[in-house]
């Protein structure tokens, strides 16, 4: 039997909603296809949306689009959070902290650059395993964020590397306000060491500090601060070093 759609407005009506939700379910399908979590698609659901749509139409292919846009939004913004968060220690990474610091610097107040490096870190990473050496990262993100001032920049800035930036009050000491954020991280390194099912484990950390000059670019900064790290760390490690 052959069904004459000509034959009546209605039949010409109902067969062109067919086709359109045919249209906005496979649309919507292919879309459902594409956008699975972690690259994983599922056709199964995507073919029951292709063919329940055109039976339901309207309604439906509106909730779906709103869900669909829904979950990309937050697909969207899980995407930018990761760009700037480090996934092991959740602090900011080095792009974030760039960013913010670079910002921070335009202001009127000097700022304190801190730089932390975890002291025989590959020798715990060798004799705890990689992950004995994250529960390390983890651990001492967590001293470090704990010991920050309160409106301090605190990142992990790659490996066993961390800064914290933070505004010097006016008529602030600086190297005393820069000794003091680091006192407290040492004495928090002391007073907790890492535990792992290997026992525990005391972690030292070495420090160069380096503040702010009138009109002072961040890589410059970070240059310095880097250099005086490295001169904390080659006489010896577990001290600090102050920035020229």
């Amino acid at each position: 039997m052959v069904w004459n759609i000509t034959s009546s407005p209605v039949r010409m009506l109902l067969a062109g909603i067919l086709v359109v939700g045919l249209s906005i379910g496979c649309s919507l399908a292919a879309t459902h296809a594409s956008f699975q979590t972690h690259g994983e698609v599922t056709y199964g659901d995507a073919m029951l949306v292709a063919f329940c749509i055109p039976a339901l139409v309207a309604p439906p292919s509106f909730i779906y689009f709103v869900w669909i846009t829904r979950r990309m939004e937050a697909l969207n913004r899980q995407l930018s959070l990761l760009a700037r968060q480090d996934l092991l220690t959740r602090l900011d990474n080095r792009r974030a902290f760039v960013e913010q610091a670079g910002a921070r610097l335009e202001g009127s107040k000097s700022q304190m650059l801190v730089m932390v490096d975890i002291d025989h870190f590959k020798h715990i990473n060798d004799s705890l395993g990689h992950a004995g050496g994250d529960l390390a990262l983890q651990h001492a993100a967590a001293v470090i964020s704990a010991a920050a001032p309160p409106d301090a920049l605190v990142a992990r800035l790659g490996g066993e590397e961390f800064g914290l930036l933070f505004a010097l009050e006016a008529g602030e000491r600086a190297r005393a306000a820069g000794e003091l954020v680091v006192d407290a991280i040492r004495l928090r390194l002391e007073a907790l060491p890492l535990i792992t099912p290997a026992g525990l484990t005391r972690m030292t950390a070495s420090f160069g500090i380096a503040i702010s000059r009138a009109d002072e670019s961040l890589d410059h900064l970070l240059c310095r601060a880097d250099n005086a790290l490295y001169a904390a760390k080659n006489a010896g490690r577990n001290r600090l070093a102050v920035a020229s």
